[in-house]
């Protein structure tokens, strides 16, 4: 079972005293920090962001872009 939906079907599929006992172990495993999403976020770090610059500068190179927020405000009317 892979996906979710399986894994909801599945579940439906138990006697409601099962699925209240499959409830309570997600339940006491997310308090606890322990589980599969936990073990992927023990880390540490967080992920490296893109950067941004360095991507502008390779597409555009050196041009100065304007800022087209405070171009289209002085263009308004006020």
């Amino acid at each position: 079972m892979s996906r979710v939906l399986e894994i909801e079907v599945a579940l439906g599929q138990l006697p409601s005293q099962e699925q209240w006992e499959v409830d309570r172990w997600l339940l006491d495993a997310l308090e606890q920090g322990t589980g599969c999403a936990a073990e992927g976020q023990r880390g540490g770090s967080a992920p490296a962001l893109p950067d941004y610059a360095a991507r502008r500068r390779r597409i555009f190179g050196d041009k100065v872009l304007p800022n087209r927020v405070l171009v289209s405000r002085s263009e308004e009317r006020w």
